[in-house]
């Protein structure tokens, strides 16, 4: 059995009994709901809840969307970039530790010999 999901489940059902017993309690409460360019009079007090939390509800799912898609570009862009820093490297460990000496020019410290 899976205890976070029983209190889960018990919490959404204490939440939707709660919702039933306002919307019971509250049959004919209205109210004015003014949206700044438009008013509407005697709108149900339940309906405008109910309205508010989807709008909520949309609006929310939009930004979460918009989140998920903005964080999978930036993973996809950090991949890319690990995977260069990755070949360079491998390039820079295949390199040789030191450069070949030409013995035909003469060091610094040493004298060249007849």
């Amino acid at each position: 059995m899976n205890i976070p999901r029983v209190i889960a489940a018990i919490a959404l059902l204490i939440i939707t009994v709660a919702i039933i017993a306002f919307a019971v309690m509250n049959p004919s409460e209205r109210v004015l709901v003014s949206l700044g360019w438009i008013a509407y009079e005697g709108v149900p007090l339940i309906l405008a809840l109910f309205i508010a939390f989807v709008v909520g509800i949309i609006l929310s799912v939009l930004y979460s969307l918009y989140y998920f898609i903005d964080m999978g570009l930036n993973v996809r862009r950090l991949k890319k970039r690990n995977r260069d820093l990755e070949d360079e490297l491998v390039a820079l460990r295949n390199l040789p530790l030191e450069e070949p000496v030409d013995e035909s020019k003469p060091q610094e410290g040493k004298e060249v010999q007849p």
